[in-house]
């Protein structure tokens, strides 16, 4: 028994001490600080009951897994880099949009964004959530200690979903909004409405290594204690 709970000790300490994930991510060199129109046509298609709108984003931007995001940069990269930014994180983005001079009642959606830069295995997909958070504060800047916002932005609920590749990269594509986020846009016209988006992550194959390596040792000690 204490051999078995050894080996399962081992095996958790395989697993944290590994790198967890791959570098992978999508809308990479997507602003530049200063520049809050370097994707012009990034925004919401918006279909009514009074007609056809196109609403730009107003803002943009990331937040990282150390709970960091400066409000003048309007890159909004998602997934995980090496050394973007002065930082080696995930990164979780968002999007605002003025909804002020939208009318009638929403029957359909979509957010159009340019992709930029793509790396990583594909397909890399990517999420779209409710934002929980004060816009005001998603937009401030934050130097690091406090992960309630980058949570907020990979959690909650789901609007949408895109998987990219490669083939992707540097194209405008669009995300349908689904019948959660309709009726949001909904509740928030005639006023600001805001999006959230992640990339999941998956495990890198040295990971996968380490956990059968770990299954073994577990296999190997209980194949000893029961020979004894």
């Amino acid at each position: 028994m204490e051999l078995n709970k050894a080996a399962s000790i081992i095996l958790i300490g395989v697993i944290l001490s590994s790198p967890a994930y791959a570098e992978r991510f999508v809308f990479g060199s997507s602003g530049f600080e200063g520049d809050s129109n370097d994707s012009p046509d990034n925004g919401l298609n918006i279909t009514t009951t009074a007609g056809n709108f196109f609403v730009a984003t107003s803002s943009s931007g990331w937040w990282n897994s150390e709970g960091a995001h400066k409000q003048i940069n309007t890159n909004y990269i998602a997934g995980v880099a090496r050394g973007c930014c002065g930082s080696d994180a995930n990164f979780n983005n968002f999007f605002t949009f003025d909804l002020s001079n939208v009318t009638g009642s929403v029957l359909s959606a979509s957010l159009t964004l340019n992709s930029w830069d793509i790396v990583g295995p594909g397909p890399l997909d990517y999420s779209l959530f409710d934002i929980t958070s004060p816009l005001p504060e998603v937009r401030a800047t934050a130097t690091g200690n406090d992960l309630s916002i980058y949570n907020d932005l990979m959690s909650g609920s789901i609007y949408g979903s895109f998987s990219y590749t490669e083939a992707d990269e540097n194209k405008l594509r669009s995300i349908v909004l689904n019948s959660i986020g309709i009726s949001a846009l909904n509740g928030a016209l005639g006023g600001e409405f805001g999006i959230g988006g992640s990339v999941a992550p998956i495990p890198e194959p040295e990971t996968y290594a380490m956990l059968l390596a770990g299954l073994g040792l577990i296999g190997w000690v209980a194949y000893r204690r029961k020979s004894a």
